[in-house]
């Protein structure tokens, strides 16, 4: 195997991490590999940690514009003729390239996709592997994209010409961008393969992890990638009564739904759970899961359930309010 293989880095405030996540770049057992490095306008020691490593790696700072717009701007400096994504505090293993490269020329296909591991951060200090990530091979990779959504970017190796065929990431979206990204390549028609194994680890720690959570703290990206997902889905003639992608769309409006319960925004509560009842089958959505808040809701209903919430958040603040008046 001769092909070259662009793997892009996208940095922004990492310098704890961003050595680990290079040298598991440089390390890997295939050869050639170009490594690109794109400082997303760093504001700590990150790029001074990243010019140390000479002609070893390219690299370009930007303004800070976010991942996707990181990601895409290796994209178009890459001459690889496949692509391999990493995170900045994240690490890959060193066979990973070669062994998915192997694995996608024999498939004959645009993506393989591997497992891939959490690592913990503990605050003593700790490190501990966990939740291995496992996928099972599919024939539907738009449902399962749809419905779990669990392939993690940096799992893959791509080909640079399907990256190409889909424009990228939509740069649009600070989050939900892995959503809205997997689900176009399934709608433009490429092939993916999975291979047992894992191979990318993805780091969890206190509040550092640039993604973990804010999908509940900004539910408004996800609904955009929603919305954006439903026109396509629709525009295909894919939105049919009763159909499995619309069950996994109006599970997702309803996850959505509660994040922007939870955060006392009632509005916008109000018009997702509305798209998640348009999804449903008979305009009648029933929640999945043990979870408090899917239990009752399909045991009181939306109307009830959303004013118990809002009224209990809207106390909650005055609570706080008062408490930080008289507490002077």
């Amino acid at each position: 195997m001769t092909n070259l293989v662009s793997i892009i880095i996208p940095c922004y405030n990492a310098e704890k991490w961003i050595k680990e996540c290079i040298d598991s770049a440089l390390s890997q057992t295939y050869s050639p590999i170009e490594v690109i490095v794109i400082d997303d306008g760093s504001t700590d020691n990150s790029l001074s940690i990243i010019k140390k490593y000479g002609d070893k790696v390219r690299w370009v700072s930007y303004e800070n514009g976010g991942v996707s717009t990181a990601r895409n701007k290796g994209i178009q400096l890459s001459q690889g003729e496949f692509i391999q994504f990493i995170d900045a505090d994240d690490y890959i293993s060193p066979l990973k390239i070669e062994e998915q490269l192997r694995m996608l020329k024999a498939s004959n296909v645009d993506v393989v996709y591997s497992d891939w591991c959490n690592q913990y951060h503990e605050l003593d200090g700790s490190i501990k592997l966990a939740d291995y990530k496992t996928h099972q091979p599919t024939d539907d990779i738009l449902y399962y994209s749809l419905a779990y959504n669990k392939i993690h970017i940096g799992s893959c190796l791509y080909k640079c010409e399907v990256l190409e065929k889909v424009l990228g990431f939509d740069e649009s979206l600070q989050i939900a961008e892995d959503y809205d990204f997997f689900i176009r390549l399934a709608l433009a028609k490429a092939k993916f393969v999975y291979q047992p194994g894992c191979h990318y680890f993805y780091r969890l720690y206190n509040s550092n992890t640039a993604s973990h959570g804010r999908g509940i703290e900004h539910p408004n990206y996800v609904q955009l990638a929603l919305d954006k997902t439903s026109l396509s889905l629709a525009k295909k003639g894919l939105l049919t009564s009763n159909s499995n992608y619309c069950h996994a769309l109006a599970k997702n409006y309803f996850m959505t739904t509660k994040s922007y319960l939870m955060l006392g925004e009632l509005t916008q509560a109000n018009l997702c759970y509305r798209k998640c009842k348009d999804l449903s089958y008979n305009r009648r959505f029933k929640a999945d899961g043990n979870y408090k808040f899917e239990k009752t809701y399909n045991l009181l209903g939306w109307e009830l359930l959303s004013k118990l919430i809002y009224m209990q958040k809207i106390i909650s603040n005055r609570l706080k309010y008062l408490t930080k008046i008289f507490g002077r």
